[in-house]
């Protein structure tokens, strides 16, 4: 038993810290829900109040040679983030995607990298899908975060 109390303090434990890390002190967040479609280009138009706008996503999901999606190959998405505030900005942007039984079938994460996203610009950040992502061609709605990171 004390074997038991162990695993469940340090899985207490993991998921605080996981907590405590998502939820920094003034962190801005924006996170939605939307319907997953391949190759093309999705107006989303959503924004944080701090000034920066989700305005779209791409996904490119590998084809085969007669242009039907596929497993293999490494799913994409390119997403496209304005900074509307007076200040520069670090974004932080991701996205994971789910099938029609809502199981998690592939996850990505970028933003920026060195250089914040200048006041009054516009910036596209490519994700790649690393690892998790044997089922993405069937996934059908897709829930993506933008976060300013401070």
């Amino acid at each position: 038993m004390p074997k038991r109390r162990g695993v469940a303090a340090g899985s207490a434990a993991v998921a605080l810290v996981a907590l405590l890390a998502t939820t920094g002190a003034g962190a801005a967040l924006l996170s939605k829900s939307y319907e997953f479609k391949d190759g093309v280009v999705l107006e989303l138009g959503a924004e944080l109040e701090e000034g920066l706008r989700l305005d779209t996503v791409r996904f490119d999901l590998p084809r085969d040679g007669r242009g039907s999606r596929r497993a293999g190959g490494v799913p994409k998405a390119e997403v496209t983030v304005s900074n509307l505030a007076t200040v520069d900005q670090k974004v932080g942007v991701a996205i994971a995607l789910f099938d029609a039984e809502r199981r998690l079938v592939g996850v990505a994460s970028g933003g920026t990298a060195v250089l914040p996203l200048r006041a009054g610009r516009q910036r596209s950040y490519s994700l790649t899908f690393q690892n998790v992502n044997a089922e993405a061609a069937s996934a059908t709605t897709f829930v993506i975060s933008l976060e300013v990171v401070r």
